[in-house]
């Protein structure tokens, strides 16, 4: 716990010439809601030619022991400086700031209470590019708060921008590498995040905002050439194996190297180099798809991506330039369909496995849609279309599954076939004739000795040339379809015979039908007992 003499935070900022960005970052940890009082400033001018030490100095006196100035030789890196900062600080967290970057006023305060709140060692804050762009992944990591995340979902954003509870560093003596000059960040978080016992993530706050410098002076602007890139990345790798066991988290990091820096470079750059290029970057991948992608690893790649792999392993370089000239152009070509399995067109089939489609295609199956939802008297009515992705539908059979949720037992209703030559599309040069994917079910209700009382979930199941897929129907609802669970009681049973609670509509990601029997109505006294209860009541008239 923090003591009255331990500030909250240590704001760790590495700065070589960075004004004027410098202002403003410094402007944004002074406007911290957390106040002042609960952060402490390390601020290491790494030989900043600009003017940036002095600014330090200057803001320093400013803040009578709060902040701290260290004055060094440039490093050409910032490892070194965030190295000195992390000696110099005494916070309970400490946060990395870069000289040309800025905190949203409330980010201390929020990535604080996500660690108390969780126990955290690790907490992320939420990137917002100003003048920089944020990846895809990066995006997805924040797309929420997390109070306990998975390592491998975060591991794909490895930026040093996140609250780390400093015992946590010092116990397993965490520091930048500083013989890197670009990338180092990913090493620190990458330990960081497998030493920590919770992660924890700050999504719903714009935290960090990454700043792009009208001169191009952020450090990461020039890049990495392929050769150190994948060198450095081969470090990560063994850092992974050095403090993961053999296994699936093992599988999905090393993934995220295989994908990020191995394989990126074989796109349309690729494509635009000479041969003697293809061939020298070619061998220069070679040892490390040998050596990072291991079965696991394999089965967590596309197929564009395992047949470059295997291209890159066998020296294949014909073979490879027509796999990445596939992917770049959309991999065109319709999917096969042969002995119950999916067969990517690739270009190179050489080994059949590697273009097998099957789970990743039956995994986005059924592609559908509930368009109709209707409930008239005893009767369900339910209209769509449901589909095999990648499959066409000259084949397909669609069957509505009712599975009792406790039981586990399945009924299984006829659907009626109705054509949909509007979903017929195209996918690059190709197209899938999907012009006979739609259903309509009809559901009586008063047929009820099929169905115990309980919640039965709905759901499409669909088969083509020996491939079956299943979907539920909750989240798959037109627009128009109410989100909201209907109920009703209804005499059901033969001829109507006793009266049921009965409930239809979304419950998450099903589609659910709720059957209840109501209790049977007491039966009509005897007719001695009628007798009894009448003297009774004379007697106590008499009385």
């Amino acid at each position: 716990m923090t003591t009255p003499s331990t500030p909250t935070v240590s704001v760790v900022i590495p700065v070589y010439n960075a004004m004027p960005y410098l202002e403003q970052t410094l402007a944004s940890v002074e406007r911290q809601s957390i106040g002042t009082d609960a952060i402490e400033i390390v601020a290491v001018d790494d030989g900043s030619t600009d003017g940036g030490g002095e600014f330090l100095d200057a803001w320093a006196a400013r803040y009578a022991g709060a902040m701290t100035v260290v004055h060094q030789e440039a490093s050409g890196g910032p490892s070194r400086p965030r190295n000195v900062g992390l000696d110099h600080a005494t916070g309970t967290y400490v946060f990395f700031l870069d000289g040309d970057d800025c905190l949203g006023p409330r980010a201390l305060e929020r990535l604080v209470a996500m660690a108390e709140k969780n126990g955290a060692d690790t907490v992320l804050a939420k990137l917002v590019g100003a003048g920089r762009t944020i990846s895809p992944t990066a995006r997805d990591v924040f797309a929420k708060n997390v109070d306990r995340a998975d390592p491998a979902v975060v591991y794909w954003t490895l930026m040093p921008f996140k609250l780390f509870r400093r015992a946590m560093l010092e116990e397993h003596g965490l520091r930048f590498p500083e013989h890197m000059r670009i990338s180092e960040d990913q090493h620190f978080v990458a330990r960081a995040y497998l030493h920590s016992g919770v992660i924890s993530v700050v999504g719903d706050y714009d935290c960090y905002y990454l700043v792009g410098r009208g001169d191009q002076g952020n450090i990461t602007h020039g890049g990495l050439d392929y050769a150190t890139m994948v060198a450095q990345a081969d470090e990560l790798v063994g850092i992974v194996e050095e403090l993961t066991e053999p296994g699936d988290l093992r599988d999905r990091l090393i993934t995220r190297h295989v994908k990020v820096e191995l394989l990126r470079r074989f796109g349309r750059r690729f494509l635009d180099d000479s041969d003697t290029d293809r061939k020298a970057v070619a061998e220069l991948a070679r040892p490390y798809a040998e050596r990072w992608v291991t079965p696991g690893v394999l089965a967590r790649l596309d197929v564009a991506e395992r047949l470059r792999v295997h291209c890159i392993k066998e020296g294949l370089l014909d073979e490879l330039a027509a796999v990445v000239e596939w992917d770049v152009a959309g991999r065109p070509g319709k999917t096969v369909v042969r002995d119950g399995r999916l067969y990517a067109a690739a270009p190179y089939t050489g080994v059949p496995e590697l273009c097998d489609v099957t789970d990743a295609a039956l995994g986005a199956s059924p592609r559908r849609r509930v368009e109709e939802l209707t409930w008239e008297g005893t009767v369900v009515e339910l209209a769509g279309y449901a589909y095999l992705d990648q499959v066409d539908t000259d084949a397909l059979t669609i069957e509505t599954v009712l599975r009792h949720r406790d039981s586990g037992r399945e009924t299984v209703l006829p659907v009626t076939a109705e054509a949909t030559p509007h979903l017929t599309v195209s996918r690059g040069r190709e197209t899938y004739d999907f012009g006979r994917a739609g259903f309509r079910i009809r559901l009586d209700l008063t047929d009820v000795r099929t169905l115990s009382e309980g919640a039965w979930d709905i759901s499409l199941r669909c088969s083509a040339h020996g491939l079956t897929a299943e979907g539920r129907l909750g989240g798959p609802l037109a627009a128009d379809i109410p989100r909201r669970v209907e109920r009703r009681t209804l005499a059901l049973g033969p001829e109507g015979s006793r009266p049921y609670d009965v409930s239809l509509g979304p419950e998450g990601a099903q589609l659910t039908l709720r059957l209840k029997q109501q209790p049977a109505p007491p039966a009509p006294p005897s007719t001695l007992t009628r007798v009894k209860r009448k003297l009774r009541r004379l007697a106590r008239r008499a009385r």
